[in-house]
C-alpha cells in the first residue's frame, strides 16, 4: 500500500510540473502573444504556413505613466528621458509638455494618436508636432496626417533639438515645450484618442571629434532590389513599437486584417542600409474584381527613436500588390545631409516597420491578407561614433546578438484582439501551475516523513 500511495503521490507531481509553463531566464512566464496571430517555428527547410487568423483587428494599446498636457506653457508637466506617458486628446486640442534640456544633448520627442479601429477620419486629420525654446522660437515641426479618407490608425512622429555646438536659443540649457495639436474635420471622429509620448537623449560625441565630415553618398536606391531566396519564415507582428516582431534578413510571412496594423523592427547598424519589400497576397473575394481600395494598403519606417523615415501606398482589390522602403546607409553624419529621409537615418540601432491595411478592404475581400515580407540587411557593420556617454538608453546601437536572434515573434504584447487581454490571463494560469506543484510537493514530502515514522505492520 505504501508503495502505491508513493507512485500516486509522484504521478500527480509530476503532471503538475508539465503542466507549469516553462519559465524564462529572468523569471518571466514565457507564452504565446495572444494579441497577435500566432506563428509555430518551421523546420528546416520547409515553408512557412500561414499564422492563424484573429477574430478582430489587434490594437496599440498606450503605454507608460497617465499625464494631462497643459493648454499653456505655464502648466506643462514635465516629462523625463525614457519614460513613456500616455495622455488623451480631443479634435482641435492643443497639449504641452515640458522638456528640461542641457546644451550639449539631442532630444528626440515623439508622439502618436491611436483612434479606435473603424472610426470616421478624414485626409487632413491627424496631429501636428512643435518643439520650441522659451523665448518661443520653433527648433522643429512635423506632422503626421491619415493622407486617406476613412484609414483610422495609429499616427504620428518625432520632433527634435540637435545640439551641434551652437549658441542659439534653441541650444542653450533650458526648458523646453512640445506641443500636439490634433487636426479634425467637423465630420470626423470627435472622441478624444489615446496618446502614447515619449522623449530620449542621444549624448554628444567626445571633446575633439570630428562633426563636420560631410555625409557619405547614401541617397536611397531609385529601384531597390527584392530578397527572392531562402526559406519563408513565419513572422507575428507586434501592434505598437513596444511589441513589434524582431525580423533580420529573410523572406517572413504574416497575416494583417482590414483595419490593422501590425509593426516589426529590423536592426541596422552604423554602415549598414535595409531593404523591405511588403508583398500583399491576393485573398478570397467578396466583392467584383474591378473594385478597388485607394490605398488600401500602406508601408511606413521609422527610426530608433519613432521618427518617420519613408513610406509607401497603395491601392488593393483583392489582386497581389508589393511596396517598398528602404532606410539609407545608416551614419552620423546624414544629420547634416539636404534629403531629408537621410537626414533621418542618423544612427544604428532597430528601425521600425509598419504594414497596415485599411479597414475598407474588408469589403473586398474575405478575412485577412497575407504579406510576405523581404527583408535584406546589407553593408558590413561599423564601428560607431565616440559618444562621450552611452547612446542605448535612446535606442541607439545595436547589440549583434539581439539582431542575429531575430526570429519573427514578438515580446508579449499590450494590445488586444478582439478586446482580450494579451498576457495577465496566461500568466495566472502559469502562476496556478506553479502554485498546485509547489502543494503537492509539500504534502508529499510530509507523506513521506510520516511514512517513515510509522510502524510496520506484520
Amino acid at each position: 500500500m505504501k508503495r502505491t500511495t508513493f507512485g500516486v503521490a509522484a504521478a500527480l507531481v509530476v503532471l503538475a510540473a508539465a503542466a507549469t509553463p516553462a519559465v524564462a531566464d529572468g523569471g518571466t512566464t514565457t507564452s504565446p502573444d495572444i494579441s497577435s496571430s500566432s506563428a509555430s517555428s518551421t523546420p528546416s527547410g520547409a515553408t512557412a504556413t500561414a499564422p492563424a487568423t484573429p477574430t478582430a483587428p489587434a490594437t496599440w494599446q498606450p503605454q507608460g505613466r497617465v499625464l494631462t498636457g497643459a493648454a499653456t506653457t505655464a502648466d506643462a508637466p514635465v516629462l523625463k528621458a525614457g519614460t513613456t506617458y500616455q495622455d488623451t486628446i480631443k479634435p482641435g486640442q492643443t497639449r504641452m509638455y515640458t522638456i528640461p534640456l542641457d546644451a550639449v544633448s539631442s532630444a528626440y520627442a515623439s508622439a502618436f494618436a491611436l483612434p479606435p479601429t473603424g472610426v470616421k477620419v478624414a485626409y487632413n486629420d491627424g496631429i501636428e508636432l512643435k518643439f520650441t525654446s522659451t523665448d518661443g522660437t520653433q527648433c522643429d515641426s512635423r506632422e503626421a496626417h491619415f493622407d486617406d479618407d476613412g484609414d483610422a490608425r495609429p499616427v504620428g512622429t518625432a520632433v527634435q533639438r540637435v545640439a551641434s555646438g551652437g549658441y542659439g536659443s534653441c541650444e542653450v540649457a533650458d526648458r523646453y515645450t512640445l506641443q500636439v495639436h490634433r487636426t479634425s474635420e467637423a465630420g470626423s471622429d470627435q472622441a478624444a484618442w489615446p496618446l502614447e509620448l515619449r522623449y530620449v537623449l542621444e549624448p554628444p560625441l567626445k571633446a575633439g571629434a570630428d562633426r563636420q565630415s560631410a555625409p557619405p553618398d547614401v541617397t536611397a536606391t531609385a529601384s531597390p532590389t527584392p530578397l527572392t531566396t531562402g526559406t519563408t519564415k513565419p513572422a507575428s507582428g507586434g501592434t505598437s513599437f513596444e511589441t513589434a516582431a524582431a525580423l533580420r534578413t529573410g523572406i517572413w510571412k504574416d497575416q494583417v486584417l482590414p483595419g490593422e496594423t501590425r509593426f516589426y523592427k529590423v536592426a541596422v547598424d552604423w554602415g549598414q542600409q535595409a531593404t523591405v519589400f511588403a508583398d500583399f497576397s491576393s485573398a478570397p473575394l467578396i466583392g467584383s474584381s474591378l473594385n478597388f481600395v485607394n490605398t488600401g494598403v500602406r508601408l511606413t519606417s521609422f527610426s530608433p527613436v519613432r521618427q518617420y523615415v519613408d513610406g509607401d501606398d497603395g491601392s488593393y482589390s483583392g489582386a497581389q500588390t508589393s511596396l517598398d522602403t528602404q532606410v539609407p546607409t545608416v551614419s552620423y553624419a546624414n544629420r547634416s545631409s539636404d534629403d531629408d529621409t537621410v537626414q533621418r537615418v542618423r544612427y544604428a540601432g532597430w528601425y521600425y516597420v509598419a504594414v497596415t491595411v485599411h479597414p475598407d478592404v474588408a469589403k473586398q475581400v474575405s478575412g485577412a491578407v497575407p504579406v510576405t515580407l523581404r527583408v535584406q540587411v546589407s553593408g558590413t557593420a561599423q564601428a560607431g561614433p565616440p559618444y562621450a556617454g552611452d547612446p542605448g538608453a535612446a535606442g541607439i546601437g545595436v547589440d549583434a546578438r539581439a539582431a542575429a536572434s531575430a526570429d519573427g515573434t514578438a515580446p508579449s504584447a499590450a494590445g488586444t484582439a478582439g478586446g482580450a487581454p494579451a498576457v495577465p490571463g496566461l500568466r495566472m494560469v502559469a502562476y496556478g501551475a506553479f502554485g498546485l506543484g509547489t502543494l503537492l510537493l509539500l504534502v508529499l514530502a510530509v507523506w513521506f516523513g510520516a511514512a517513515r515514522r510509522r510502524p510496520a505492520r506484520g
